[in-house]
């Protein structure tokens, strides 16, 4: 496979990795922020396709809720970003029917096949990339415990023969993500340790795994 163009102008992650330092600690040292890999003006086309989508498939479910008389109002007036909130109000748990789908839209396949996303990834685990078999369109409508995901480790769901394996995670919000609406919190350097903490399941009325903040110490935190 040919080596893809380095996205990052300075170059640090690639210098790290040749001094046999952690590539990681570029994204949290000293508060450095990670270099932008999609601006509004490039990736506006795939997110506006992913927007589109993702009203279809609120639309495809409101429909069906609605026939089968679960909800007396589709809310086809409320923009993108509070239809699902209204209907949500009338049937709880639709945020959670979009989270999986069963099938990969194209529109995520070219999302998540995107060059400048690949780039990112080849850094940290070299050009021979395989995508996971995991992908959620994760909806986050306020006051959910369902979309509120606790505190973990990506590799208590994992089986530990699968811990040899380097495997990232791209989070692409859709949206302004904050602390109100909903970002996501990483704990900085918790990777180091190289362990995998005791997890619980499951958190609250959910299927997620949770670990105690207070273990958090193990990580040398």
């Amino acid at each position: 496979m040919e080596k893809r163009k380095v996205q990052n102008n300075d170059h640090e992650v690639e210098h790290k990795k040749a001094k046999g330092e952690d590539p990681f600690a570029y994204l949290h040292a000293e508060q450095k922020p990670m270099p932008a890999v999609y601006t509004e003006k490039p990736v506006q086309p795939k997110e506006k396709k992913i927007g589109q989508l993702t009203q279809k498939l609120v639309d495809k479910l409101a429909k069906k809720l609605y026939d089968a008389g679960k909800i007396k109002n589709m809310h086809e007036d409320k923009d993108f970003f509070t239809r699902l909130t209204h209907l949500e109000k009338e049937f709880k748990g639709i945020a959670i029917l979009l989270h999986k789908q069963g099938i990969l839209p194209k529109e995520f396949q070219d999302l998540w096949s995107d060059e400048r996303l690949l780039n990112v990834v080849e850094q940290l685990v070299g050009p021979d990339i395989a995508g996971h078999p995991v992908w959620n369109l994760r909806t986050k409508t306020p006051h959910n415990e369902q979309t509120t995901v606790p505190w973990h480790q990506d590799n208590a769901y994992l089986e530990p023969c699968s811990l040899e394996c380097l495997q990232l995670t791209a989070w692409i919000p859709m949206v302004d993500a904050n602390m109100v609406n909903g970002c996501m919190q990483v704990a900085s350097g918790g990777h180091k340790a190289g362990k995998t903490l005791k997890h619980t399941c499951c958190a609250g009325g959910t299927w997620y795994v949770e670990m105690q903040e207070k273990d958090l110490d193990q990580l040398g935190l």
